[in-house]
């Protein structure tokens, strides 16, 4: 609707330039024709136009009636006037009655790239009201609207009757065909001021068959970029929810804040009541969404569930960065939850854990520097709240020099932590590095990086067990220690190249030696942020291979491997990194069935084969030192081309020494997605227990529709998970989206 704004103010400039005045009524008709005719003419702006625009206007023929005093152009009229084009074949403006008309395959351009066709135009009143016959429009967003009749009051206002809109193309072999969809209204009124598009006695058609109708309805035209209204709904059904329905509703509540009101609708489980509320600041921004319900829970744990009813259930999650100048800005991130099911049950996240940070940190050159305070929650069913440590504060400063002239350079970091829980150990830390580093290479092409560290901790430790190993069991101590550890390291590389046609061979022995202290088992540092280490090839050519602070790789070692490499034309290629170290003592601080708690590691490595533009495999192991039986195997494939993507996973993790109960791992996963034509396409996944027989933990298939309009998602999940409340279940979702109505694209909806 938005384009009839603009069709009088584009034939008054075009007709208030023909009348100007004097300077026009002297001519002869035969003169202003041959003026006109198959050229362009500059003439000054009038007729109440912004004369500083000049009125570009051609026409095959000129003639005036001074009796009627009526102009008329004839034959492929065009007048144009600050961007704005309109094109007819007859154009006339009647001076008495200050009447413009345009007739004849009349097509008016805007700025903004919409175009409007009629069969005739006619405006009047200082050409602010008109009258349109067989108007249709095309807009710039792709919707199209057309009708019988179309007025236009007040400068901003058109009604037209008997009124259609729909953003769907028209079927090019039969174009009298319904589009996918329309809405189709006995009157539809473009209020411009308002930047609203209003339907009277509205309903809603889906391939030529009314589905819904309204007595009102309303959209935003296509100006407008935000605006108040439902969004797109989803409607579905699954085993522990019965049927739901989500339709969400936007607010915008001014410029720079937003709220979406997003309930959802369930038969068996009641009404979950959630929102999100956003506003964007000039140094920063926030967001928060939060849900909540009363239903029934189970909490506890598998083996002793609790049964509670008529509880209330919720969660929030929110996000916020504030900019305090050019060099420090602070943030939060929230995220809790009322039980260990509810975000799962309800589609908000499938999360183990959840972190709450606030935190301000500041970058300048090459350092940084933190300050943050954390809190964690638990989802997992072992989990106890009562156990779940909270940081206030942890501090971290990190200095890096500039490289000298032989591109070595000093480093420093430092850092604090003060980490309490309400059952179990607390520990304070404090711990200062400093570093040197310098990169060389030797005259016969092979690099070294030499390295030297000296780090000191010191721990204060409450309730920490005496032996880890018997875990509640054990009996707890207060400790206070420190620790001093100077660590001198060498990585060194030799790269042969090789070049033949088309391909390129790389051979690369690496190897990496680091000598420190031998700090024995470490048992009275508490280990909060070096947990779960196993040897890979990541971590395995590091000096200290341990992720955090709290364990120290010491004692000496070497680490050894081997780079290979052949890279093809058009981007083709196979890689393969294979290596193995070795402690020249035992270290006691490395877990039993990492990989590096004896003097010879495991073997580790990878495998990386490129073969074409649509594939690419990984294959990474860890080998047992001794028999060279997988102790890790990961294989990871995807690719294919623009219509066809697929991918596969399996995973094997063999069960820890000593650790019977935790048991083997191993598992395949498998999905893709197919453009099988234009508008349609399919996809699905699933994820096979190879320990348990085959048994099948999750999956899901589905079919999706989407042009340019119009798209519908149809799925398919069946879980196999069961926790506390939550059982295996089944559940098939619908996903409707009408472009310009609300929302268009398919956002992730977690209910599946």
């Amino acid at each position: 609707m938005r384009p009839l704004s603009f069709i009088a103010p584009g034939l008054a400039a075009a007709v208030g330039c023909l009348l100007a005045g004097a300077a026009i009524l002297p001519f002869a008709a035969g003169e202003a024709a041959a003026q006109a005719r198959g050229q362009g003419i500059v003439l000054p702006g009038a007729g109440g136009q912004d004369t500083s625009q000049p009125v570009l206007f051609s026409a095959e023929e000129l003639s005036y009636d001074s009796d009627l005093a009526i102009i008329v152009a004839r034959g492929k009229v065009e007048m144009t006037q600050d961007q704005r084009t309109l094109m007819a074949d007859v154009v006339s403006y009647n001076q008495r009655t200050n009447t413009a008309t345009a007739s004849g395959n009349v097509s008016i351009l805007e700025p903004t790239g919409d175009v409007i066709f009629a069969d005739y135009v006619e405006l009047q009143e200082g050409l602010r009201e008109g009258f349109v016959r067989n108007v249709r429009m095309l807009m710039t967003d792709g919707g199209r609207m057309a009708g019988n009749d179309a007025t236009r009051t007040g400068g901003n206002r058109t009604e037209l009757d008997q009124g259609v809109y729909s953003p769907c193309d028209l079927c090019k072999s039969d174009p009298t065909r319904p589009p996918v969809w329309q809405i189709r209204a006995a009157r539809v009124i473009h209020d411009q001021e308002r930047k609203i598009v209003q339907y009277r006695d509205a309903s809603m058609e889906i391939m030529g068959y009314t589905v819904a109708y309204s007595p009102y309805f309303s959209h935003p035209d296509p100006t407008v970029k935000r605006q108040s209204g439902f969004l797109a709904p989803t409607i579905g059904v699954k085993t522990d929810l019965g049927g739901f329905v989500r339709v969400p509703y936007y607010f915008v509540l001014s410029d720079s804040m937003d709220f979406t009101f997003d309930p959802i609708i369930t038969s068996r489980q009641g009404i979950v009541i959630g929102g999100e509320f956003r506003q964007r600041l000039r140094n920063g921004f926030y967001e928060i969404a939060a849900s909540g319900t009363v239903a029934d829970r189970t909490t506890g744990t598998n083996e002793n569930p609790i049964d509670e009813q008529d509880k209330f259930r919720g969660h929030v999650k929110g996000k916020g960065r504030i900019d305090i100048d050019d060099t420090w800005r602070a943030g939060i991130d929230l995220a809790r939850t009322t039980d260990k099911t509810y975000m799962r049950r309800y589609g908000y996240g499938s999360e183990e854990s959840l972190t709450t940070r606030l935190f301000a940190e500041g970058f300048r050159g090459r350092s940084y520097a933190e300050v943050s305070a954390y809190a964690f929650q638990g989802l997992r069913p072992e989990d106890s709240d009562s156990r779940q440590p909270i940081v206030a504060p942890t501090a971290t400063v990190h200095y890096l020099g500039e490289p000298n002239e032989l591109g070595a350079y000093w480093s420093m970091d430092a850092n604090v932590l003060n980490l309490y829980r309400q059952d179990g150990t607390d520990s304070r830390r404090m711990s200062i590095n400093g570093g040197w580093q310098m990169p060389w290479q030797s005259s016969l092409g092979d690099r070294y990086v030499f390295a030297a560290n000296v780090r000191g901790d010191v721990y204060w430790a409450k309730d920490l067990p005496i032996d880890a190993a018997l875990g509640d069991a054990s009996p707890t101590q207060n400790a206070t220690t420190a620790r001093l550890m100077p660590q001198l390291s060498v990585n060194w590389s030799y790269p042969w190249v090789r070049n033949d046609p088309g391909v390129q061979y790389l051979i690369e022995p690496v190897a990496m030696f680091a000598a420190s202290p031998v700090l024995g088992s470490q048992s009275k540092v508490p280990n909060e942020d070096s947990l779960g280490f196993e040897l890979n090839d990541v971590n395995i050519m590091r000096p200290n291979r341990f992720p955090g602070l709290d364990r120290y790789d010491g004692g000496q070692r070497v680490a050894y491997g081997l780079n290979l490499g052949a890279y093809l034309a058009g981007g083709m290629s196979v890689r393969a990194f294979v290596a193995q170290s070795y402690s020249f003592q035992e270290n006691r601080a490395m877990p039993i069935g990492s990989g590096a708690e004896d003097k010879r590691s495991d073997v580790v490595g990878r495998f990386v084969v490129s073969p074409s533009e649509y594939l690419d495999l990984l294959y990474r192991f860890r080998l047992d030192k001794d028999s060279l039986a997988g102790r890790r195997h990961e294989i990871g494939a995807s690719g294919g081309p623009s219509w066809l993507k697929l991918y596969g996973s399996y995973i094997f993790l063999d069960a820890p020494p000593n650790e019977p109960v935790t048991g083997k791992r191993e598992e395949v996963a498998f999905g893709g997605s197919a453009q099988i034509s234009r508008y349609w396409s399919i996809f699905g996944r699933g994820t096979f227990d190879i320990t348990n027989g085959g048994d099948l933990l999750d999956s899901g298939f589905g079919a999706k529709y989407e042009d340019e309009c119009f798209a519908v998602v149809v799925s398919y999940r069946r879980t196999r998970t069961q926790d506390l409340d939550i059982e295996p279940s089944d559940s098939i979702l619908v996903r409707l989206y009408f472009k310009n109505l609300g929302e268009f694209g398919l956002p992730r909806v977690d209910l599946l």
